[in-house]
């Protein structure tokens, strides 16, 4: 029979999180494709301006030459030795001149000879050619430079080479007395003078316009980016589509044929539709596995005792009822897991447990009658579990004491044995109506009067991340601290009615941030007296040192705030 879509459940939540991570993706690959656009145009840019610089310079260098080895020398053949015409001996004269030529037809390209004490005063260094100039002498084995520089307002590509003075220079750039007439007629005798062969002359440059250009990259990109996003658009709708069609809208069929089968209403299942799919498939799964168990137990007989229902699961095993075949005295069995019995490291924690339960004692702990094979048998436990009493509310304030002089009791006697449990949670704790504990799991506890399996193999986190102490998510095991951190765990869900932390799916990196932000339990509880809420962030805390060190000093403090909150 055909559903139709107004009877499915509504599934928005996956939707919205596929568009808003493809939307994320298509806009930074589109930035991405827009940056590295700029980047490339600029790089071919500079290196276009490089070369055209490298051409102009070489250009001048060779009219320099030009004068100084031949037309220089005919003058002094022609004139004399003692003659000087500036406009054909003077290699700066003779450069600059024909490059103001130059200029004319390429106005935005700039020659510049500059020197902090030139004869012509054209010739200044300003403020960035003087830091250059500087950079040269600091090391004459600097022979080039380029870069990119703003000059009022506008940016150049510029490239600078050093000129130093020879020998021949030094006739009109030495002593003002020793130099030509005509030079000091013309440019003085402050200027230009009292430097020796080899000083630093000045430096040429070729600064070429850029801004332009880049813009005109910068304007390319932002194109590039706009029809980026529109394209990105166009793919979201369709992307969009295509996931309505192919993956919603049959999620929303097999949802609610699930929901359908529900026999009792519950609350929403918090997260997306693959969560409340899985949520609903484990449970499909807990109920597949205990029927499965119950059939692997036919004809429900396990030496001369009868099993009746499963009671709870553990870490390894699972916990049944059962009663002896002869007298009817009830009691409990343990047995393991399939996958655990087949499993070789799994076996090795399971029998480390049973060995645990038939060397350990203590109120708390279930007695033990016999072992028969992989089978423990226990006395009966009775009483619900403590995750059956809580069930999304805060425990009876008259339980508090009991309970957890009871818990803080057994931890404490199981860690003066050397044990640590590891997995304190309220799923393997029961609690009779003589309102006494019983803890019945043990599957990941140490000993260290016996190997470690999970240690010695290297395996990570074992357990639920909800109760399990930080440096457990790191890997770190048999500190009896982190059962204190678990405790109060359960102290926090008892006095509130909810964890410090939500059930949502997470890696180990974000189970250790979110273990270092816990909102006090005062905010979900209204009256809650100080000293127990502190009682509570103590035992919680994320750094191992700042915890409560031993289980002795946590129920002194707890035992006083309870007192008190009594009393008051």
């Amino acid at each position: 029979m055909k559903r139709g879509r107004q009877e499915q459940v509504s599934t928005t939540n996956l939707k919205k999180r596929f568009f808003l991570w493809s939307a994320l993706i298509l806009i930074g690959g589109g930035l991405l494709l827009s940056a590295l656009s700029f980047w490339n145009t600029r790089r071919l840019l500079m290196a276009e301006a490089m070369a055209k610089s490298e051409v102009i310079l070489n250009s001048v260098e060779a009219i320099r030459s030009y004068v100084k080895d031949e037309l220089r020398p005919k003058m002094y053949e022609l004139h004399g030795n003692d003659a000087f015409i500036i406009e054909a001996m003077s290699t700066t004269y003779v450069s600059t001149t024909i490059m103001e030529e130059f200029g004319q037809s390429m106005p935005n390209y700039i020659y510049r000879r500059a020197s902090v004490n030139p004869h012509n005063p054209r010739n200044l260094a300003d403020p960035f050619e003087e830091e250059m100039l500087d950079w040269f002498e600091e090391d004459s084995g600097r022979s080039f430079w380029q870069g990119v520089v703003k000059k009022n307002g506008a940016s150049f590509f510029i490239s600078m080479v050093p000129d130093y003075f020879t020998p021949p220079c030094i006739r009109c750039h030495g002593k003002a007395e020793d130099a030509p007439q005509s030079l000091l007629e013309r440019y003085g005798t402050e200027g230009g003078f009292r430097f020796r062969a080899g000083d630093l002359a000045g430096i040429n440059s070729v600064a070429i316009p850029v801004s332009a250009s880049l813009r005109q990259a910068w304007q390319g990109s932002l194109v590039i980016f706009a029809i980026t996003l529109g394209a990105s658009i166009c793919l979201l709708w369709l992307l969009n589509l295509l996931f309505q069609r192919l993956v919603i809208e049959r999620l929303g069929v097999m949802l609610s044929l699930i929901t359908e089968k529900k026999k009792t209403s519950s609350a929403p299942c918090p997260g997306d539709e693959l969560d409340a799919l899985h949520a609903s498939l484990g449970s499909l799964r807990s109920y597949v596995r205990s029927a499965r168990k119950g059939a692997g137990l036919e004809p429900n007989f396990i030496s001369g005792y009868v099993v009746t229902r499963p009671i709870a699961a553990g870490a390894m095993s699972w916990l049944y009822g059962a009663y002896e075949a002869e007298s009817g005295d009830k009691v409990a069995l343990k047995i393991g897991f399939e996958e655990t019995l087949q499993n070789p490291l799994y076996r090795a924690c399971f029998e480390a447990e049973l060995y645990l339960f038939e060397t350990m004692s203590h109120h708390c702990l279930p007695g033990v009658r016999e072992r028969i094979g992989d089978t423990l048998v226990l006395n009966e436990i009775k009483g619900e579990s403590l995750i059956s009493i809580l069930d999304g509310k805060r425990l009876d304030d008259r339980l508090l004491p009991p309970l957890f002089s009871q818990l803080c009791d057994l931890t404490a006697s199981l860690h003066a044995t050397g044990i640590v449990h590891h997995d304190l949670r309220p799923h393997i704790l029961m609690l009779d109506d003589r309102d006494r504990v019983h803890l019945f799991d043990m599957g990941l506890a140490s000993s260290d009067q016996q190997p470690d399996p999970i240690a010695a193999a290297g395996l990570g986190p074992q357990g639920d991340m909800l109760y399990m102490a930080p440096e457990l998510i790191q890997g770190k095991r048999g500190d009896p601290r982190s059962d204190i951190y678990a405790l109060g765990v359960l102290l926090y869900l008892a006095v509130t009615g909810r964890l410090p932390f939500d059930e949502k799916r997470k890696t180990i990196q974000k189970w250790l941030q979110h273990k270092k932000k816990i909102t006090p339990p005062g905010n979900y509880r209204a009256g809650l007296p100080p000293a127990l809420e502190q009682v509570i962030i103590k035992a919680v805390a994320h750094d191992i040192k700042s915890r409560y060190q031993w289980v002795e000093d946590l129920w002194e403090d707890l035992e006083k705030a309870l007192r008190g909150y009594k009393a008051k």
